[in-house]
């Protein structure tokens, strides 16, 4: 295995049904193939925070009288889950001279988090701790392919999968992708409604220019 002194934080983002878990996967072994150490992971994490937040979203955990979890709180949560996730996994593994892979980051909360709560400055807030990756690919899938696609992989409907949100999701992430840019943050925006193969050769080729 080649090793770096340090390894890369790459993220795929997307709409739900988008391809993000997919392609994260084909990423990974893409650059297993290149000779490079590679640590795969996804957010919400596996850790505690994040363990309940996958529970709020497949809603096994409710809130109180009113049953559902206030946005405000969630989206503190996906901040905190965040926070957990990089000093506990990521940032150990980077050390490690690994390439970390993660199936979402926090351009999802800048999109998903901004529309439920109605205000994307505070999200932007609870996340400025949360170090930029060294590259995001956003995957482009209209609303309505995207959903589509997800509700063919599975009947049970998350908290966010209602079309109606997600095309409001669907431009917070291209306001959000614009803000990164001008912060000069590196975003790959792809076409995500081809092959399977074809999307992972173009996230190949992102990757790639990183050097």
């Amino acid at each position: 295995m080649r090793r770096r002194g340090r390894g890369r934080f790459l993220v795929l983002e997307g709409l739900d049904g988008a391809g993000t878990t997919t392609q994260a996967a084909l990423l990974c072994a893409w650059l297993r193939e290149q000779g490079s150490e590679v640590h795969l992971t996804a957010e919400p994490s596996r850790g505690p925070v994040g363990a309940l937040v996958r529970q709020i979203l497949a809603g096994r955990v409710t809130g109180g009288k009113a049953g559902a979890v206030d946005p405000a709180a969630l989206a503190l949560l996906f901040a905190a889950d965040r926070l957990d996730h990089v000093a506990s996994e990521v940032e150990p593994r980077l050390a490690e001279g690994c390439d970390v892979v993660s199936d979402r980051y926090a351009l999802s909360s800048l999109a998903y988090q901004a529309v439920a709560t109605g205000d994307a400055r505070w999200v932007e807030e609870i996340n400025a701790r949360a170090p930029a990756p060294d590259l995001t690919v956003f995957l482009d899938v209209r609303p309505a392919v995207a959903l589509r696609r997800r509700f063919a992989v599975s009947a049970e409907r998350e908290l966010f999968e209602v079309p109606a949100f997600q095309r409001k999701v669907g431009l917070a992430y291209r306001r959000s992708i614009r803000r990164l840019l001008r912060m000069e943050q590196r975003v790959e925006v792809l076409p995500g409604e081809g092959s399977i193969a074809g999307v992972a050769a173009a996230v190949a080729r992102a990757v790639g220019r990183l050097g």
